[in-house]
């Protein structure tokens, strides 16, 4: 009898220690929704009153919403429900932006701040694929380093490449393609590399993942090498930087990782 009381104790407190461990992840799921919405919608105020050129507003959501997105990852639990629960903050998103793209929600300010012309139906193509991207990525390489370095190259590295090309790279143009520069391929190759190895470390900190050695630097860079020269290619007009550049990085990632 006294043994079947110790093991109703123990499963009751299994359940207690589970539920509470759902209601922290919904209650994190809940806080960055609200985040990721309010630096969009403060991208879009901005864009729409034009206080924010149009293409640096929509680079900027670009850069920061993933990176900041990753971050979250670090304070949910460690329960099965944990990348599911995470996933549905770009699933939102990507909902959003859908229901906008398509014409069923009217949203003028989104429109302005995320297109580069200003066409709702922009909004269904990179933008979209962005957010498709990432929620696949969390619950397929939730915590994964070939996860956050995909995301990070994404994000941090693709959206700076278009930032930093627009401002200097006027007069250095690659001699394959036009529509891009060695400024811009400098940066993302930077901008990849740098943010790839700051959240690796941070969550190497937190005791999600081992620490960083030099030849995980290393192949960390060349990962970021490669989708730099993906990114550079003139295939963009078939197929979009948001899905070519992730791709490549977590096919290579996960080869050599």
């Amino acid at each position: 009898a006294g043994t079947c009381r110790m093991s109703a104790g123990f499963m009751g407190d299994l359940g207690i220690g589970s539920l509470l461990m759902e209601k922290r992840d919904v209650i994190v799921t809940l806080g960055a929704l609200v985040g990721s919405t309010t630096v969009v919608k403060t991208f879009d105020t901005l864009a729409e009153r034009g206080y924010m050129e149009q293409n640096l507003s929509r680079k900027l959501i670009h850069t920061t919403c993933g990176p900041l997105f990753i971050l979250s990852w670090l304070f949910f639990t460690q329960s099965d429900s944990a990348r599911l629960l995470s996933a549905v903050i770009p699933f939102v998103n990507g909902l959003r932006l859908f229901l906008i793209g398509s014409g069923m929600v009217e949203d003028k300010a989104a429109v302005k701040a995320v297109s580069r012309k200003g066409d709702r139906t922009e909004l269904l193509k990179g933008p979209f694929y962005y957010t498709i991207v990432l929620t696949i990525a969390t619950v397929s390489f939730w915590r994964n380093p070939a996860g956050i370095i995909a995301l990070s190259i994404m994000c941090g590295g693709d959206g700076l490449a278009d930032i930093v090309g627009r401002k200097l790279g006027k007069t250095n143009k690659l001699f394959y393609n036009r529509s891009k520069s060695w400024a811009g391929s400098a940066a993302m190759l930077l901008g990849s590399f740098l943010l790839s190895e700051f959240l690796l470390t941070t969550f190497a900190q937190f005791g999600f993942l081992e620490g960083q050695t030099t030849e995980d630097a290393l192949k960390v860079f060349l990962i970021c090498a490669v989708t730099t020269v993906v990114e550079s290619l003139p295939i963009n007009k078939y197929i979009d930087d948001n899905i070519t550049v992730p791709v490549t990085a977590l096919v290579l990632g996960s080869r050599i990782l």
